[in-house]
């Protein structure tokens, strides 16, 4: 709630901050399997794209995080001018609540597309290449899919045609 109440005021946050989120993030992510396995009730969001006080206003009408399972499907960063504060966002509510919000990896979540489009270029304005290099390390150790009640595939995007059956992901 701090860092929201900070964010929203439109502070700026530390570098050894966000290096301490992602590190404790990356820390969350790695103990988690591939392929989430989750139950409902569950909120599932889809793309964000650095629109910081979007992912505020939804989280106002879903519930706060403590209360609401959320499923973020990827796609964070990219296009919108807030993308490190959209990361900074969930990485804080994923360390303090690892069971309620879970995260997975998005076709933007990968150098080749923030080098592209301005996720790269904002760590670098903002900050420096160590914010984008360590957020780009933890979003390698992101979960790439989830079931739901054992009936419904989560995902970003679609799936490989070499891909047949979930066991495989």
């Amino acid at each position: 709630e701090i860092l929201m109440e900070h964010l929203n005021g439109e502070g700026i946050l530390s570098q050894e901050l966000i290096l301490d989120l992602t590190k404790r993030a990356s820390e969350q992510f790695e103990s988690e399997p591939n392929m989430l396995k989750l139950n409902d009730p569950i909120t599932v969001v889809g793309d964000i794209h650095g629109q910081y006080f979007d992912l505020v206003k939804l989280l106002e009408i879903g519930g706060a995080a403590g209360d609401t399972q959320y499923l973020f499907l990827g796609d964070y960063v990219d296009r919108g001018s807030f993308s490190v504060e959209v990361i900074a966002l969930l990485f804080a509510l994923k360390i303090r609540h690892p069971k309620r919000v879970r995260m997975l990896r998005g076709n933007h979540e990968c150098r080749q597309m923030t080098s592209f489009f301005n996720f790269r270029e904002e760590c670098e304005y903002k900050y420096d290449i160590a914010i984008y290099n360590a957020i780009m390390d933890c979003f390698d150790c992101l979960p790439l899919a989830a079931t739901i009640n054992g009936k419904f595939l989560a995902v970003h995007g679609g799936l490989s045609p070499e891909l047949v059956t979930v066991a495989q992901l």
